[in-house]
């Protein structure tokens, strides 16, 4: 199948601040840098001068006219690339999670996990060195720190409840929490490799995870006990649970592993077999994967650039394929009938996917550097965070 090529704009990711200044009068003019790329096509570097004049002006040159919606909201029209008011959204909220050094040796903050709870109304953080937090976004300077992996927390999910929290970590344990407390009254071992992806089954009496070791286990959370393993000869990078759709996959739960080599890999849940209900063919290296149950896909990001969407109908096939630019694909999440995207440059997006399938650029995500976007969350607006440390609300 042939990929996709969507177009995509960056814009200089301190530009609220400079038309903050101009409107203050710190300084009389200043410009802001936008640039838009299309794979095959002459990419265009325009700018925008920010001055005053009465309120703002915005004069726009190089081939690119930019609409100043609100303080984080802009629309940007590039003719020569059939771009024509596209949205392009600042953050709306930033927090800087609390993060001390534990030495003069320790790595700088960066995020690898985000999670949030709707019930809760928080997000629970993981990042190196054992750091977890889970923190309120209207007071994010009281974080709970969670306490006890010494290896980097590289998955973190909420309970339904929202007063649980679990967290998987390159230690190759799994720990539950308290947000409330964050008391650890359970740490669950077994994996040999580092510990990539869990869900949470139903309200949380059973757990799932994988990692680096190529095994998918089950957990009874109340027994601290592993109750069943699948093992594969790939290292895993995500899981998906596929619930109702005995028709379609032949069993009503049905757990997916994504591995490292671009496959998929389907399990039935309640079956006595261990043997796979279905393995799709290899394809590029395999980064991230999710699944929407309102479009009935599952989306895999790749190292070359590549976001695969799969139809639950022909998982073997590939229903779409499209790519922005050849930035390795960090971070995938449905919302709605709409896909998150972050990669290894930022450049964090939006995408829009019609009923036939069609895949086009909705929103652009503005205000990062060029660090990867390792996480999203949903709930509230979209959560994303990456190498920087940095929590941005969309």
């Amino acid at each position: 199948m042939q990929v996709k090529s969507l177009s995509y704009i960056d814009i200089q990711h301190d530009a609220p601040a400079v038309f903050d200044d101009v409107e203050q009068g710190i300084v009389l003019q200043e410009d802001v840098w936008v640039s838009a790329y299309q794979a095959g096509e002459t990419s265009v570097h325009g700018k925008m001068r920010v001055s005053l004049d009465g309120g703002i002006n915005i004069e726009c040159r190089d081939g690119v006219q930019v609409e100043r919606e609100s303080k984080a909201n802009f629309r940007v029209t590039v003719p020569a690339l059939k771009m024509t008011s596209r949205p392009v959204h600042f953050p709306r909220q930033t927090i800087v999670p609390p993060y001390t050094k534990a030495s003069a040796v320790s790595p700088e903050l960066s995020i690898n996990a985000l999670d949030y709870s709707p019930k809760a109304g928080k997000l629970v953080v993981g990042g190196p060195d054992g750091y977890a937090v889970v923190l309120d976004p209207a007071r994010p300077s009281e974080a709970l720190h969670l306490k006890g992996h010494v290896g980097d927390v590289l998955d973190v999910k909420w309970f339904p409840s929202g007063e649980v929290v679990l967290t998987a970590s390159s230690d190759m344990s799994l720990r539950i929490f308290s947000s409330v407390t964050g008391i650890n009254p359970r740490i669950l071992r077994g994996h040999s490799r580092a510990i990539t992806a869990t869900r949470i089954l139903g309200m949380g009496r059973q757990v799932l995870s994988a990692g680096k070791d190529g095994s998918v286990r089950l957990w009874n959370v109340g027994e601290g006990k592993e109750a069943r393993v699948w093992l594969l000869k790939q290292p895993i990078e995500a899981l998906v649970v596929i619930e109702g759709e005995q028709t379609t996959l032949g069993a009503e739960v049905v757990v997916i592993a994504a591995t490292a080599d671009g496959s998929l890999t389907g399990f039935a849940l309640d079956s006595e077999s261990d043997q796979p209900l279905f393995t799709t063919p290899a394809t590029s290296k395999l980064i991230c994967a999710t699944y929407s149950s309102e479009l009935k896909l599952v989306a895999s990001g790749h190292a070359d650039g590549v976001i695969t969407l799969r139809h639950l109908s022909n998982l073997s096939e590939p229903a779409a394929m499209v790519r922005r630019n050849e930035a390795s694909v960090y971070s995938l999440a449905f919302e709605g009938p709409c896909l998150l995207v972050g990669t290894a440059s930022g450049l964090p997006a939006r995408l829009s996917i019609s009923d036939t399938l069609q895949v086009e650029v909705a929103e652009e995500y503005a205000g990062w550097e060029a660090v990867g976007v390792e996480a999203w969350a949903v709930g509230d607006g979209a959560w994303c965070a990456g190498a920087d440390g940095v929590l941005r609300r969309y």
